[in-house]
């Protein structure tokens, strides 16, 4: 089957398409009000129904979960409760590669009628999955800034309201603008709304003049380009608007990052996590305990290697599983490659979601000892947490028993004097923590440099960086449209691993 690409009818142009799906985009916020609000007992037996609605549908309409299920010998009449999903195969990423498009796209919905959303492909071969038209629209009814901030709904009225003034608007996005880019997939189906997308490649000083002639009340955006719009705030003194609140997607928020948003930013910050597969998972409450799971949207297990899902408070890897998108059913799928851990106690704010206590990212981030140990990097950028005056940092383990970090001195005058060198007060406290994780087998060394560029194409740079191997390792991150860097070993990219530096100062 070839896949169809959907050109533009004359109503989309003339603004007829933006009322229509705005109508249907109201029922399905009103839908999610009520979602959101159902009881812990409510919420089981919606997750219950939908499941075995969305397996059967499945198993009757794609081929990848038809083949997959028979082999394992299950049925959907198999599963009547929540816990009987552990009879179904767990999918890979390569399930979804290989089976593009014919294989994962459900025969009750033609292609021409689906958008397609895949990730970068910077790890190897894109991952492109369908959505049909109720999907796109319920994801975006997920009012996040409502559910979990108790700010205003984005309405009908609100989004025109926007398009006509495009000044002092309800919400901005800074975001990969790609064709088949989950996070600005709003403009596709609503194509009034580009004008509240701006491109993430972009430089901060572009970004900075969009937020203040756009004047959004909701900004979202991801990690790494918040980071470089502080930078450039704290660099050159320019002012920047304050959004009421921002929502940042797609990568890791550590907690010195969080620190420099607050010192350039006075709004609410909310950590959102989600995928281009599944789109929102979980999201913060104003109480920054953690991110609770959106139950009534996703079912998320966490698994150990024995498969099974693990204890609250231990670590494991995230399966999840799609309760609406038809087109291409995500069920029980692996391929977020990221690990988390469930919260132990509940949060402060008083809601019955069930709650993340953090998400690590990768494993193929995780840093190899000599001993074959697997280190998530998560220790060690947790070693560089409180370091003053340290703006931007990249670990690279370059052999198994030598690491190299690249450190980036903070812009602003009461950082002149501030020395990372190996040698002085801050490089020794460094290199001892580095050596109490990694052990004495390993060697660190430190490099001032001036800037870590990302890489062409791309808005991001690798926090965590293996060049051992043949493989190509990943940046941590999570969320909608898995647009995480890679770097390859030098053997295979055959240059030198300073590739990705600027010259040291």
């Amino acid at each position: 089957m070839s896949v169809e690409v959907r050109t533009r009818p004359f109503r989309e142009r003339v603004g007829l398409t933006d009322l229509l799906r705005g109508i249907r985009y109201g029922q399905y916020c009103r839908q999610v009000r009520r979602l959101a609000a159902m009881t812990p007992e409510e919420t089981e037996q919606f997750q219950i129904e939908r499941l075995r609605e969305v397996v059967t549908h499945a198993y009757e309409n794609v081929e990848l979960y038809h083949r997959l299920w028979r082999r394992a010998g299950v049925r959907p009449e198999d599963i009547q409760a929540l816990a009987d999903i552990e009879k179904l195969p767990v999918v890979t990423k390569d399930d979804l590669r290989r089976n593009f498009p014919d294989g994962i796209l459900s025969r009750t919905y033609p292609s021409r009628r689906c958008y397609i959303v895949g990730t970068s492909g910077s790890t190897g071969t894109p991952v492109r999955v369908f959505l049909d038209l109720d999907k796109a629209l319920f994801d975006f009814s997920v009012n996040l800034p409502q559910i979990m901030a108790g700010r205003r709904p984005i309405t009908v009225v609100s989004a025109s309201k926007d398009f006509l003034l495009r000044t002092n608007i309800r919400h901005l996005s800074i975001v990969v603008d790609e064709p088949r880019a989950y996070e600005s997939l709003q403009r596709r189906v609503f194509p009034s709304m580009k004008h509240a997308v701006v491109n993430s490649l972009l430089s901060p000083q572009e970004h900075i003049e969009a937020i203040n002639r756009k004047r959004p009340e909701l900004l979202m955006t991801y990690p790494s380009i918040l980071r470089n719009i502080c930078m450039a705030v704290r660099t050159s003194g320019t002012a920047v608007y304050q959004p009421e609140l921002i929502m940042v997607i797609g990568e890791v928020l550590d907690e010195p990052l969080r620190k420099l948003i607050g010192r350039t930013f006075d709004g609410e910050l909310m950590d959102v996590y989600g995928s281009t597969e599944a789109g929102f998972l979980a999201a913060e409450c104003p109480e920054h305990c953690g991110l609770h799971l959106l139950t009534w949207k996703v079912l998320v297990e966490l698994l150990g290697d024995n498969d099974k899902e693990v204890a609250p408070g231990r670590t494991g890897r995230v399966v999840v599983t799609d309760l609406f998108n038809r087109a291409t059913p995500i069920i029980r799928y692996s391929g977020l490659g990221d690990y988390a851990s469930r919260a132990v106690e509940p949060c402060r704010c008083g809601r019955a979601l069930p709650m993340l206590a953090r998400i690590d990212g990768r494993r193929v981030d995780s840093i190899v000892r000599p001993d074959g140990r697997i280190l998530h990097p998560y220790h060690l950028t947790l070693a560089l947490e409180d370091v003053p005056h340290l703006a931007k940092f990249q670990i690279r383990q370059e052999r198994h028993d030598h690491i190299r970090v690249l450190l980036v001195k903070d812009a602003v005058v009461e950082a002149a004097d501030v020395s990372f060198a190996k040698d002085g007060k801050l490089g020794k406290t460094i290199v001892q923590r580095f050596s109490r994780i990694l052990g004495p087998q390993v060697t660190v060394d430190l490099d001032t440099v001036t800037d870590i560029a990302a890489r062409p194409g791309s808005h991001k740079y690798a926090t965590v960086l293996s060049l051992i191997g043949g493989d190509c390792r990943p940046q941590s991150g999570h969320g909608p449209a898995d647009v995480r860097q890679a770097e390859c070993s030098r053997q295979d990219a055959g240059q030198t691993s300073t590739s990705n530096e600027v010259h040291e100062v």
